[in-house]
């Protein structure tokens, strides 16, 4: 393979749309939740998320791992989300290596403020576009993830 063929297949590659595509929703999301007076950033978001789908508290390790945050991160993340009044950290009670994060009254109040916002995004993101392409979508980027992530 020559040289420009290389430089092409690397300028022009499905990484780098992937990437334009997550930087844009991010910076999407920051504006809508500036907009509506919402305290919190993406990343934030994504962490509460995660503390929403679930009820009872959720180990840092497994919030580290479902926003593929490493933990110096996500420890700087929960600091924030904590002087926001959004979540709690307390040692697990089962093994007290670990911490567990547990959304305040405040942090579960506020899903009903973001969820509209972030559907709002999402559906923008999302115009245009029919049912059957976004699965399509979903499961290629998917099944490269999986490539990338072995």
């Amino acid at each position: 393979m020559k040289n420009s063929d290389i430089s092409e297949r690397l300028r022009i590659n499905i990484a780098s749309t992937v990437i334009r595509i997550h930087t844009a929703y991010r910076l999407r999301l920051l504006q809508v939740f500036m907009q509506a007076g919402i305290d919190i950033t993406p990343d934030m978001y994504f962490v509460l998320k995660h503390l929403w789908a679930k009820d009872n508290g959720s180990r840092q390790q497994n919030l580290a791992d479902k926003t593929g945050k490493d933990k110096a991160s996500l420890t700087k993340l929960l600091e924030n989300l904590e002087k926001r009044g959004l979540v709690n950290r307390k040692t697990d009670e089962r093994d007290k290596r670990s911490k567990r994060v547990w959304l305040t009254t405040t942090g579960r109040k506020l899903k009903e403020k973001v969820y509209p916002l972030a559907l709002s995004v999402v559906e923008l993101t999302e115009q245009g576009v029919g049912h059957a392409d976004l699965q399509q979508a979903q499961s290629i980027l998917e099944t490269v993830y999986n490539n990338i992530k072995r």
